[in-house]
């Protein structure tokens, strides 16, 4: 069997859903599990948040190394 991903805009969604209705298909949805300290840690780090502090995903992209 081969499996494709695919990244589908919101707005789109609807039509490709319509498309694809002919075929057999299973919607996978990625799952995780977080603790009740990691969600008290997020909504403390919400709270505390500047938004001068905030850099677009474009620049934070490029200050991202990946260690080998």
């Amino acid at each position: 069997m081969t499996k494709v991903t695919l990244n589908i805009p919101d707005n789109e969604l609807g039509f490709f859903m319509k498309l694809i209705e002919k075929f057999n298909y299973e919607t996978v949805e990625n799952e995780f599990l977080i603790s009740d300290e990691m969600k008290s840690i997020l909504d403390e780090r919400r709270v505390s948040s500047k938004k001068e502090d905030f850099v677009s995903w474009e620049e934070a992209k490029k200050k991202i190394r990946l260690k080998s």
